[in-house]
């Protein structure tokens, strides 16, 4: 008889649970499909004669963001961070919502951020990275025309704990009277990292237990005092979908505006394909978060 590590998972198992490509055969397909989007996103913007802003928000080379503007004046922003288990994805690779979000009067900012293996497996850093890289946009929100008290959060896949974690920080570490997060959507993430710990992703994370309790947003749950929509395909590995229900039940014990919603027949690259259409399941979720 196995060994179980984390509940009633074995080694093999939860390593399976915590890798998405044993559990979305078209992944590559979709993928891309995605990148494809996003280019017909770039090129909707030049020919619209948008300038996208490359802007550098921390000192190191990765740290810069594509600030795509709203041509309406204090206009909402929404600030997205890309998927890739940590270790892979560029900003110009996620620009698939950029047209239709761009035609309803928002700003769009995607930040690049270190891949976890260029750190030395250091989760911390790209945290960091991306608390510079907000504070940075909410720092500059009014001169480029965005209204800082209206900027949402959104991230997908490990973007999504990235996402949850800006939620977690104590935001007057980077000179900000309040968190910048109006609003926040978590699509297909990871909120306790204890488990993810004992998966193979330690193999290229180097988990510790201070990163694991720092980062796993689940055990700061006070911290969430902004609307928060949760999303997960139901075709997600199981421990994907345990993680957004044990993070949703726990948080709708708290004071928190909170709404949870499955994707129905989505996996987990199936569900971020429907952020690159207005009528798509994520799309609709950010779009009624906006209105909320």
């Amino acid at each position: 008889m196995k060994t179980t590590i984390w509940r009633d998972l074995t080694q093999d198992q939860l390593d399976w649970a915590y890798d998405q490509t044993q559990h979305a055969p078209n992944m590559v397909e979709v993928m891309a499909r995605c990148a494809a989007r996003s280019a017909e996103a770039r090129a909707y913007v030049h020919a619209q004669g948008t300038q996208v802003q490359h802007m550098a928000y921390g000192p190191t080379p990765i740290e810069a963001l594509d600030w795509y503007p709203s041509p309406n004046a204090n206009a909402p922003l929404v600030f997205f961070i890309h998927g890739g288990a940590w270790r892979r994805g560029q900003a110009q690779d996620y620009a698939m919502a950029v047209a239709w979000l761009l035609k309803r009067g928002a700003h769009v900012v995607i930040p690049d951020f270190a891949a976890v293996t260029d750190v030395e497996g250091r989760l911390m850093t790209l945290a960091e990275q991306l608390q510079r890289a907000l504070a940075f946009t909410a720092q500059h929100a009014a001169a480029m025309g965005a209204d800082p008290e209206r900027i949402y959060v959104v991230g997908h896949s490990s973007g999504a704990h990235l996402a949850a974690c800006l939620a977690t920080h104590n935001w007057a570490q980077e000179g900000l009277a309040h968190t910048p997060i109006h609003g926040l959507l978590c699509c297909s993430g990871m909120y306790d990292l204890e488990p993810v710990r004992l998966s193979a992703r330690s193999q290229y994370v180097a988990f510790t237990d201070e990163n694991v309790y720092a980062l796993s947003p689940q055990r700061h749950l006070r911290k969430f005092t902004m609307p928060v929509m949760l999303l997960c395909g139901d075709k997600e590995s199981p421990e994907f979908k345990r993680q957004a229900r044990d993070f949703a039940k726990d948080l709708s014990g708290q004071e928190v505006e909170l709404t949870f919603r499955w994707g129905t027949g989505l996996n987990h690259f199936e569900i971020l394909e429907t952020f690159a259409q207005a009528d798509g399941l994520m799309a609709q979720a950010l779009q009624e978060l906006m209105q909320g």
